[in-house]
């Protein structure tokens, strides 16, 4: 079934051309945005490590797919006819239409340097989301209410998940999980998280589990009822952004008493430098049980 959402939630064109980069990442890694679009040769996103042409991605955030058809053409004439493209791939927020399909088919038959074209429309963009969720919930946790049903069990739910004031990182906007190094701060990552217990019996959380995936290493230098104020700050190694998964025991347990709130904070020490990937923290609870956080994106 394909996920209920709405991909204009995005609000912006960049934001847009982000989520299709993370997407396409996810199939070809060897993707590079295209950063400027004054010279961007008609391409949002580019693979070109392929013996056969080029792989090229042109991203239109627009509910009016028939008012954009002059920019996409302008696009096409703006590529370069000595660089044959083994794929051409249109990605737009919005259910495609057959005449829509008709039309660009035609306009695609004058660029015999493009071997193959397909569009990436709403349907498409959605049923990748649903396999890659860490794209998902960095793009939507914030924005997407229905979302946040995705983090509660029969004994525990996620009430608030994000960045602490006042540590070394901050998120690009107040509408992703996208987080970025503050420069010249203390590396640690802190997220300040609620929780509350939905059951009838209490709940002892004595475990986190952190997840790091995606690991990209980049040339950039050298490598109780108040809830005003954290109860706790838990520490756990970021180990430079080493992939992997580590559980660490919690000193103490935190009690969350049946039907209330609990708050707490987990720093994330030793981010290092030079990196970018996704984390994801889960709250082991009880015997087996635990609760999984939505996957942020980080960039170090």
């Amino acid at each position: 079934m394909t996920l209920p959402l709405d991909l204009m939630l995005l609000d912006s064109d960049r934001k847009f051309e982000q989520l299709c980069f993370r997407l396409a990442r996810k199939e070809f890694p060897d993707v590079i945005p295209v950063a400027f679009a004054s010279w961007d040769g008609g391409r949002d996103i580019l693979s070109f490590n392929h013996a056969k042409g080029d792989i090229v991605w042109q991203c239109k955030f627009t509910k009016n797919l028939p008012g954009i058809r002059p920019k996409i053409v302008d696009s096409l004439k703006t590529l370069d006819p000595r660089r044959h493209i083994v794929r051409w791939i249109l990605c737009v927020p919005v259910d495609v239409s057959g005449r829509f399909l008709d039309w660009l088919r035609g306009v695609m038959s004058s660029f015999d340097f493009i071997a193959s074209w397909e569009v990436w429309g709403r349907e498409k963009l959605l049923e990748r989301l649903d396999e890659h969720h860490d794209v998902l919930h960095v793009f939507f946790y914030p924005i997407w209410k229905s979302l946040e049903l995705r983090f509660r069990t029969d004994q525990l739910e996620l009430v608030q998940y994000g960045v602490a004031k006042g540590c070394g990182w901050r998120t690009a906007d107040s509408h992703s999980l996208y987080c970025v190094q503050r420069k010249g701060a203390n590396s640690d990552l802190v997220f300040d998280i609620v929780v509350r217990s939905c059951g009838s019996v209490q709940s002892l959380l004595r475990s986190i589990r952190l997840q790091t995936r995606d690991v990209r290493r980049h040339l950039r230098g050298i490598p109780c009822e108040g809830l005003l104020w954290s109860q706790r700050t838990y520490a756990i190694s970021l180990k430079g952004g080493t992939p992997g998964v580590r559980v660490t025991r919690l000193d103490p347990p935190l009690t969350i008493d049946a039907g209330k709130h609990q708050r707490f904070k987990v720093r994330l020490t030793s981010s290092g430098y030079a990196w970018t990937g996704y984390v994801r923290l889960t709250l082991l609870y009880g015997r087996k049980s635990e609760l999984p956080l939505p996957w942020t994106f980080l960039a170090a």
